[in-house]
């Protein structure tokens, strides 16, 4: 929010005149915000590296095993590995669209994504499927 706001007062910065430390104030403080939020998003992977391998895994064996699925591993966006990775972790949409800073009705079409790519109807499936892969 800090970033977006930042970049929006840019240009009304400009229009008032010449405040070249107000604008850079500005401006570091976006800066600052989204290397953060970057280095929190790479934190979440290195915590969750294993579950993510074994979403990869599940996936690219149901390719091999399926010949009407042509899914494999690699066609999870980012995001979508966040929202599998949240899913598996039992959080509701609304706490996992609050968790990234999404809008709810943006997880559901995630997670709508993530089960047609990975061949299952919903989410109990999807988990049941992973718990079984899982064991």
């Amino acid at each position: 929010m800090i970033s977006v706001t930042s970049i929006a007062l840019l240009p009304i910065l400009t229009l008032i005149g010449d405040f070249q430390w107000l604008t850079f104030t500005v401006m570091n403080l976006a800066f600052y915000a989204i290397t953060i939020i970057e280095i929190d998003r790479h934190l979440y992977f290195l915590e969750n590296k294993t579950k993510m391998y074994e979403v990869f895994a599940m996936s690219k064996e149901q390719a091999i095993n399926s010949a009407d699925t042509k899914i494999i591993y690699e066609n999870l966006t980012r995001r979508e590995i966040e929202v599998t990775l949240s899913i598996l972790s039992n959080l509701s949409y609304k706490q996992i669209a609050k968790d990234l800073f999404i809008a709810e009705s943006t997880v559901s079409k995630h997670a709508s994504n993530i089960y047609k790519k990975t061949g299952v109807k919903n989410r109990r499936q999807f988990i049941n499927q992973y718990r079984k892969k899982g064991k």
